[in-house]
């Protein structure tokens, strides 16, 4: 051999094993501060996309509200040009002598505002429609955006978790070779 001693090879051998576990050890703590910035990162982009479904759902709210405005827009519209279409049917029957407060004249007008009546309906019916279909989607994604949170909430967990797992094996490891090293330096005496 070439006189190292036994006593320096078994030092040297603790001295590895202990700069060993120390490298474990701090491995583990970075891991675990890794996991929690993870956390921490699924958190924000969770609130981030929730603020956006929040954001979402105010424009469909605003486009539920002007599609209403529009549809009574339209419906005023149809009556203004239905009032001038019977103003000149009126004219029409009476240039050709005709009274219009009686007989099949009266009964064409009358049909004619019944008609236009359903029109107007037609049209809020669709505007009312169409506004609580923008509506509900207002709500899907204002609850797309709660789910979200809740979701980054569960996942920032779950890192968290993992974090502490990885720091009590860090420390078990190091408690673990300590005790081997505490063994180990018994013998050498």
């Amino acid at each position: 051999m070439s006189g190292v001693s036994t006593a320096t090879i078994v030092a040297v051998s603790l001295g590895v094993s202990a700069a060993g576990a120390g490298a474990s050890f701090m491995g583990s703590q970075q891991q675990a501060a890794g996991m929690r910035a993870a956390g921490s990162a699924a958190a924000s982009t969770a609130a981030f996309n929730a603020g956006m479904r929040q954001r979402s759902g105010r424009v469909f709210e605003q486009q539920a509200a002007f599609r209403e405005r529009a549809g009574d827009k339209e419906a005023l519209r149809f009556r203004n040009q239905f009032q001038k279409l019977q103003a000149r049917a009126g004219t029409a029957y009476r240039k050709g002598g005709v009274s219009v407060t009686s007989g099949t004249p009266l009964e064409v007008l009358l049909a004619n505002a019944n008609e236009a009546e359903e029109e107007v309906q037609l049209i809020g019916l669709q505007a009312r429609t169409e506004s609580g279909q923008l509506r509900e989607r207002a709500v899907g994604q204002r609850l797309a955006g709660q789910l979200a949170l809740i979701e980054g909430r569960t996942q920032q967990q779950a890192f968290n978790i993992r974090a502490r797992s990885a720091e009590i094996a860090g420390y078990a490891d190091l408690a673990s070779t300590a005790g081997s090293l505490g063994m180990q330096s018994q013998l050498i005496k």
